[in-house]
C-alpha cells in the first residue's frame, strides 16, 4: 500500500530575499532581479549580470562561499520546519540538491555540504545528495516523495541550494550561453540566452498518516511526478521535446488527471533558442488541444536560473500560485515565438489553480516534472 504525499511546510530564498513574501513581491509582480555582478570579477566576460542577493556577496569576498550555500539551505530548512510545526528534526531524512564542486577550488564534496546542512538542522538519516545540474532539485523532491510514498519515511526534508559563483558563471559565459543584453526572455523571438540567479528552497514532504498523527494541515499535495531522458544529444534537447512530453504525461498520469484539468505550467524556460523551442514542442505533444487553455510562464525571467536549486525554487513558486490564486508572469516577453505557440502569462493573473506543474530539463536530455495539487 502506498501513501499520498503532502507538502506541510516550505522555505524559500532567491535574489529577492528570504521567505514567500519576498518572492510574491518580486517574481509574482514580474520584476526581474538582475543586477551587475560584484561578488567576483566579470570584466573579462561577455555578460555581466545575474540575479544575486547582495548580502551573500560577503561569503565570496572572504573566500567561504561554500558557507553561504549551507547557510541559505539551512535557513530554508528552518522555515519549512517552523511552517509545518515539526518538533523533532532528528526523525527527518534530508535529500539535498547542490553543485559538484571543483576540487582545486573547494575541497568539500557535495555530500559534505548535505552533511553540514543536516548537522546544522539536527536532522537524521539517510542524507542523500543530487548533483545532476538543472534537474537536481526536482529529482531530490521526487526521491523524497518516493521515500514517503513507499513508507520508508513518514516525512522527508527535500530541496536544493545554489549561489552564483565564479565557476558556474565562467562556464556559462565561455559557452556563450549567457544573455549579453542583461535580459532573460523565455519564449521571445529575440531571446539571447540565460542568466544565473541565487536560489534555494526546501519542502517538508509528509504522509497523510503523519499529518493526522500530529494534527497538522497540508499546504498542497504532491500529486504526481516523472523523470525521463530522451538520450538525444549530450547538450541539445530533443528537437520535438520528446523527453519533455514524456515527463509531463507521466506526471499527469501518476496524478490521475488529464491535460484538461491542468491549470498552470512553470516551464524550465531558460531563454535559450534550443531549450525554449523544444520545451514548447514537448508541451504541445503532451497537452494536445488543451495547450491553448493551460497557462505557462517562465519565472527564471525574474529569479534567474538557480541551476541545481531551480526545480525546488520553481516548485515553491508553483505551490504559491496554488495558494495565492495568482499566476506569476514571464518578464520581457515582447514578441512570443510563433512556433508551437503557448498561452503565456505576461502579467500577474488571478484565478483558481487546482493543479500546477513544475517542469525542468538538463543536459543529456534529462527531464523532470512535479505535479502539485490544492490540498
Amino acid at each position: 500500500m502506498t501513501a499520498e504525499v503532502f507538502v506541510s511546510g516550505f522555505g524559500v530564498f532567491s535574489a529577492f530575499g528570504f521567505g514567500p513574501d519576498a518572492l510574491l513581491a518580486g517574481a509574482f509582480a514580474g520584476t526581474p532581479a538582475f543586477r551587475p555582478v560584484t561578488r567576483f570579477d566579470v570584466s573579462h566576460c561577455r555578460a555581466d549580470r545575474a540575479a544575486t542577493w547582495q548580502e551573500a556577496d560577503a561569503y565570496f569576498l572572504d573566500g567561504r562561499h561554500d558557507v553561504g550555500t549551507v547557510e541559505v539551505a539551512a535557513d530554508c530548512g528552518r522555515q519549512a520546519l517552523d511552517m509545518a510545526g515539526w518538533r523533532d528534526p532528528a526523525e527527518l531524512p534530508l535529500v539535498l540538491a547542490t553543485k559538484v564542486r571543483a576540487p582545486s577550488l573547494e575541497p568539500e564534496s557535495a555530500a559534505g555540504t548535505t552533511a553540514r546542512v543536516a548537522d546544522r538542522l539536527g536532522l537524521g538519516t539517510p542524507r542523500r545528495t543530487f548533483v545532476n545540474a538543472c534537474c537536481a532539485a526536482t529529482n531530490a523532491l521526487i526521491h523524497g516523495a518516493q521515500l514517503v510514498r513507499t513508507g520508508v519515511a513518514g516525512a522527508v526534508l527535500a530541496g536544493g541550494a545554489f549561489l552564483v559563483d565564479r565557476q558556474a558563471f565562467g562556464l556559462f559565459d565561455a559557452a556563450q550561453a549567457l544573455a549579453d543584453d542583461g535580459r532573460l526572455r523565455p519564449f521571445d523571438q529575440d531571446r539571447k540566452g540565460v542568466l544565473l540567479g541565487d536560489g534555494a528552497a526546501m519542502m517538508l514532504l509528509e504522509s497523510g498518516e503523519s499529518l493526522r498523527a500530529r494534527g497538522a494541515e497540508p499546504l498542497a499535495r504532491l500529486a504526481g511526478w516523472a523523470m525521463t531522458d530522451d538520450a538525444f544529444h549530450v547538450a541539445k534537447p530533443h528537437v520535438e521535446g520528446a523527453g519533455v512530453a514524456a515527463a509531463v504525461t507521466g506526471a499527469l498520469r501518476r496524478g490521475g488527471i488529464g491535460p484538461d484539468r491542468l491549470t498552470y505550467v512553470n516551464a524550465h524556460a531558460t531563454g535559450t533558442p534550443f531549450n525554449d523551442a523544444a520545451e514548447a514542442a514537448g508541451l504541445h505533444a503532451a497537452l494536445g488541444d488543451h495547450t491553448e487553455t493551460v497557462s505557462v510562464s517562465g519565472t527564471k525571467s525574474t529569479t534567474g536560473h538557480a541551476l541545481e536549486a531551480s526545480g525546488a525554487l520553481e516548485s515553491v513558486i508553483s505551490l504559491l500560485a496554488i495558494r495565492s490564486s495568482v499566476l506569476p508572469p514571464t518578464a520581457g516577453l515582447d514578441r512570443p515565438d510563433t512556433r508551437h505557440p503557448l498561452r503565456h502569462v505576461t502579467a500577474p493573473e488571478r484565478g483558481d489553480v487546482p493543479y500546477a506543474l513544475s517542469l525542468n530539463s538538463s543536459v543529456g536530455g534529462v527531464n523532470a516534472a512535479i505535479l502539485l495539487a490544492a490540498a
